[in-house]
């Protein structure tokens, strides 16, 4: 079979493909919300371990040379 006559065929099933979204459960709420000193020291300790599980070490940049990007929150 050559490749053009396999890209017809993909383009064939991608023509009779349904895709449905539905949810297996409804979803629970938050059982215990953190906010404050306990959401900055959560974030601070997950971020610690993800570094550590990429085997990575953590950046040690300064603030003011921190590499950032400002994106507009386009919802309103």
């Amino acid at each position: 079979m050559s490749d053009a006559e396999r890209r017809l065929r993909a383009q064939a099933r991608q023509g009779r493909a349904i895709l449905r979204k539905g949810r297996l459960h409804d979803p629970e709420g938050d059982a215990a919300p953190i906010s404050g000193p306990d959401a900055v020291a959560l974030v601070q300790q997950l971020t610690a371990e993800s570094w550590a599980l990429a085997g990575l070490a953590i950046p040690s940049y300064t603030r003011e040379t921190i590499t950032w990007r400002f994106v507009p929150d386009r919802r309103t």
